[in-house]
């Protein structure tokens, strides 16, 4: 049933994307003292940290530290952040202050370029002022080192465009106010991120302090997330005193005879058993890695997908067996869903092939509900890897629900909101849950909702405790999905107002 104080939407509106925004907006005059003037002879679409750096190359020249540039144009924009500006200019400077934006290629060539010229200036001056030439020789000899300084900048380009650069290269800058095809050496063309139409608040407990400027609400529920987690709220009392007693086991063998225990307590519902059959075979996979170790450890690797296959999978897999509402495809799964949204965003254009390390569908209503990403192996992070990862899978969770609501666009807003997917990627040893659902019109969020660990020894093996509270909290979700699900199917064909 609606809430009475929402008029009901349809979907439909909700989900058609729109463009009409305000092109010429700039910051309100109250900043003009505070920001750099910067910021108000640029459009707001086209704020960029290299091109503010460009602005102030004279005085990086005459010694502004790196540092004080980045840290003023980052204090810049936090404080038209603070103004509550348009939410689409809130989106931009959002994924300003998110990203690193420090690291990108085009911030990287600024530097290059300009440690280039001051070796090249104070070449210059050494000569000029040591020199006895008559005035004519010495503009011959700067303009000389001029040419020289523009040959060396020109190299460090084409060096790092054929790839001969040892440094990592990460996301470019500059904010783009359309989405552009822009084609890559493999002669294919990939969409730049389009911040107007594809809007994501990543509610991220890393964020917090950004995202509580202005949406104070999704941090409240982040907060609620980590209050549960910290209380094991989805493992129940009677899984959380038969794991606290097995994970404090402190040989292979005191482990191998609290496993083959079985579950005590009152009131053991079909779900209790259910996980506890899934914890036990996950510890006792376990268990035989690490007995035959001298050290009951595991060696690390930087294997992505040996750690996926290996650790990662166990307890997902059995998921899908032991409670039968899924389906779970495992290592380079394309994804359908992504191919569908952009059809019907785009009918003329190809629509680009995207493959998950893990992809799960409902078999009963046969639409995606998680995927997930494995950003390398458990020994070193790969922050270019990461960061890529961390896109796709969000906007894959985004284009996951939005196929999952376009099948009922009679709906109402208020149930649609109830709806959400999920979204898995693991860094290093890390696994993080995230759930994608519906904010407002055109909006959806993703939030933070269990983070967990691997562990790698029997002396550590009471990571498993977070593991299996990430499992529980997945599996409650794919069961409350379905009866949302079946609401919106109600309100879309009309058997419920």
């Amino acid at each position: 049933m609606c809430l009475t104080r929402y008029p009901r939407i349809n979907l439909m509106n909700l989900l058609h994307l729109q463009t009409d925004f305000d092109k010429n907006w700039v910051p309100p005059e109250l900043l003009k003292n505070n920001v750099d003037n910067y910021f108000f002879a640029t459009k707001w679409y086209d704020w960029s940290l290299v091109e503010f750096l460009e602005t102030k190359r004279s005085q990086i020249l005459a010694g502004l530290q790196k540092t004080a540039a980045h840290h003023s144009y980052k204090r810049d924009l936090q404080l038209i952040l603070d103004v509550k500006p348009p939410e689409d200019v809130s989106f931009v400077i959002m994924k300003q202050l998110t990203q690193k934006i420090t690291e990108s290629e085009k911030v990287k060539m600024f530097w290059k370029a300009i440690a280039a010229e001051k070796k090249y200036r104070e070449q210059l001056n050494n000569v000029k002022a040591s020199a006895s030439f008559e005035s004519d020789v010495l503009k011959v000899r700067g303009k000389r080192f001029n040419e020289e300084i523009d040959d060396v900048i020109q190299r460090d380009v084409k060096r790092v465009e054929l790839g001969n650069d040892n440094e990592d290269i990460n996301v470019p800058t500059r904010i783009k106010f359309n989405a552009q095809s822009e084609k890559v050496e493999n002669g294919e063309y990939k969409k730049a991120f389009n911040i107007i139409s594809s809007k994501v608040i990543p509610g991220f407990k890393s964020l917090k302090n950004i995202i509580n400027i202005r949406y104070p609400e999704i941090v409240n529920e982040i907060e609620t997330y980590e209050k549960e987690q910290k209380s094991l709220s989805s493992l129940g009392t009677t899984l959380k005193i038969w794991l606290r007693k097995t994970l404090s086991s402190t040989t292979p063998e005191e482990l191998y005879k609290y496993l083959m225990e079985q579950l005590q307590g009152e009131n053991i519902t079909d779900r209790d058993k259910k996980l506890h059959e899934i914890f036990e075979l996950t510890l006792k996979e376990f268990y035989l890695m690490i007995k035959y170790n001298q050290k009951h450890s595991l060696i690390r690797h930087n294997s992505e997908r040996k750690f996926l296959v290996e650790r990662v999978s166990t307890p997902f897999k059995l998921v899908e067996y032991v409670f039968g509402t899924i389906i779970t495809y495992w290592v380079e799964k394309e994804i359908m869903s992504t191919k569908a949204t952009e059809f019907v965003d785009n009918p003329i254009d190809e629509p680009v092939s995207k493959k998950a390390d893990a992809l799960v569908t409902d078999l009963t209503y046969n639409i995606d509900v998680m995927n997930m990403e494995s950003s390398g192996g458990p020994f070193q992070q790969d922050r270019k890897h990461t960061l890529e990862d961390s896109e796709k899978i969000s906007n894959t969770g985004v284009n996951i629900l939005l196929t999952s609501l376009r099948k009922y666009l009679g709906a109402s807003v208020e149930t649609a909101k109830k709806l959400k997917t999920f979204n898995i990627q693991i860094v290093e040893d890390r696994i993080t849950l995230m759930e994608v659902s519906l904010y407002k019109p055109r909006i959806c969020k993703e939030i933070e909702v269990r983070s967990a660990v691997f562990p790698f020894s029997l002396s550590s093996i009471g990571e498993y405790m977070r593991i299996f509270e990430l499992i529980a909290y997945y599996v409650d979700g794919l069961l409350k999905r379905q009866e949302v699900i079946r609401e919106l199917s109600k309100e879309s064909n009309g058997v419920k107002e």
